[in-house]
């Protein structure tokens, strides 16, 4: 018993450990897709996945 209570203090003490996200911080420009999608005539959706890089800013 004492030792499923030991994991279960880990375990919660787990929980409170929160962890920065791996994920790059990015800033789409929003506006200048839209500008683009529009002069080509395509909607946004369909944008190609290096036109939607030429918006991306990395921080």
């Amino acid at each position: 018993m004492n030792g499923q209570k030991k994991n279960y203090e880990k375990y919660l003490k787990s929980l409170d450990v929160m962890q920065e996200p791996k994920v790059p911080k990015a800033k789409l420009d929003m506006r200048g897709a839209i500008l683009f999608a529009r002069q080509h005539g395509i909607p946004v959706e369909k944008l190609s996945k290096e036109d939607k890089d030429r918006f991306i800013q990395y921080l």
